[in-house]
């Protein structure tokens, strides 16, 4: 079965990417060869004016590369960058016009894809982010130099920083980015706009710096920003959490209590809340969310008990909780707290990568429902295996001779 289907309607082709193996879509040779057959194949449709590029999978539009490429040889590296810069290439030549529809995380080589498109509309929301995270490979360096300017465009590329949908308009990387409630229908009137105005001949862009971009990439180690999903556990995984309790004063996690408040779940605060309310204030001033949604969700941010929370992120002891509550305890380490119950406890960081930390005695399928929250986030999170007890040997007597 095929990882990119396509669905036609009143001359509009939407191109659906829906690669399996990670929570979020993440691109290979063999996936990029399947992208480039079916480009093949709309371009020779000429019923089709307009081609949409979007992602069917809930998480999010491309998250970059996939962990295992193996390209561990320079010239593995180069030779991959000339066959994506090659199918990139065939998507911004399209004779329809291209709109890339954005939604989660659209780092990297996602970003990449969504460059070689004529339009790029953004869904704005609090796990949208665009940018890039290691050396580029598809041409995308040379399209947002041309696209943003150089200074722009370095200070993206090098920085690492990512940018909301309404930042990513401001600086001419996107044409129009709105909210969730509004994204059909922004994006059917913009399609509508399109047609009204109809086709326009193609006029053949050579692109100076491709050579220059696939040294680069040879040269550096490429940066894999999606990790491979867990393996499958007993139980199912659960929905996220509707209540999530925060019983530390950890900046990186009240950016995550607050983004589980915008998403529409509650947040319990075990005491000072200013941390949570200030993270929500920073997401409306970069307009991952509007200032109604960033009003409703200070309104679910309380201070209370745990007792009706399904995940709780503590810097100490573990709290009163429920019995299926996951607690992740972020200053534990590997020594694993008191209290609680002990399979539904480890230990936790979540900067600058996520990590957990899984104790001996903690439940796999516990620490598969936190990677597929944090996967939900655009945080696919680093699982190191769970830390063996020591054996003690007993000491043996000795006889001291009188």
């Amino acid at each position: 079965m095929g990882h990119v289907r396509v669905t036609t309607e009143y001359g509009t082709a939407t191109v659906w990417l829906d690669f399996s193996g990670e929570p979020v879509n993440a691109l290979d040779r063999a996936r990029l060869a399947e992208l480039e057959a079916t480009l093949e194949a709309v371009a020779a449709n000429p019923f089709v004016n307009i081609v949409v590029l979007r992602s069917a999978r809930p998480a999010g539009f491309c998250a970059g590369l996939r962990p295992d490429l193996g390209l561990t040889h320079p010239a593995d590296r180069a030779a991959f960058a000339y066959f994506g810069q090659r199918v990139a290439e065939r998507l911004a030549n399209l004779p329809q016009t291209t709109v890339a529809f954005l939604d989660g995380p659209v780092l990297g080589a996602g970003l990449e894809l969504a460059l070689a498109c004529d339009h790029r509309l953004v869904l704005s929301r609090i796990t949208t982010h665009l940018g890039f995270t290691g050396a580029t490979c598809l041409g995308g360096a040379v399209r947002l130099r041309r696209l943003v300017g150089a200074r722009g465009a370095d200070d993206l590329l090098t920085s690492g920083r990512t940018l909301s949908g309404r930042e990513a308009v401001r600086i001419g990387l996107a044409d129009h980015a709105f909210c969730e409630r509004r994204g059909k229908i922004e994006l059917r009137t913009f399609l509508d706009t399109l047609e009204r105005r109809g086709p326009r001949p193609r006029e053949r862009v050579e692109l100076v710096g491709l050579a220059a971009e696939r040294c680069a990439f040879a040269a550096a180690t490429p940066t894999v920003v999606a990790r491979p999903a867990l393996p499958p556990t007993l139980n199912p995984i659960p929905p996220f959490p509707g209540v999530i309790g925060l019983l530390t004063a950890d900046a990186d996690a009240a950016r995550f209590a607050a983004e589980a408040a915008l998403g529409g779940g509650r947040v319990v605060v075990g005491g000072d809340r200013t941390a949570v309310d200030a993270a929500i204030a920073a997401a409306r001033a970069r307009g991952f969310v509007t200032p109604l949604e960033a009003e409703q969700a200070t309104a679910r941010v309380t201070i209370g008990a745990f007792d009706r929370a399904g995940l709780v992120l503590t810097d100490g002891a573990v709290p009163a909780v429920g019995r299926r509550c996951v607690v992740g305890v972020l200053a534990a380490g590997r020594r694993q707290p008191t209290g609680g119950d002990a399979p539904r406890v480890f230990g936790v960081r979540l900067a600058p990568t996520p990590t957990l930390l899984p104790f001996p005695d903690t439940d796999p399928d516990a620490v598969a429902a936190l990677a597929a929250w944090l996967a939900a986030f655009g945080r696919p999170p680093h699982v190191v295996p769970a830390a063996r007890p020591v054996a003690v040997r007993p000491r043996r007597a000795t006889t001291i001779p009188a």
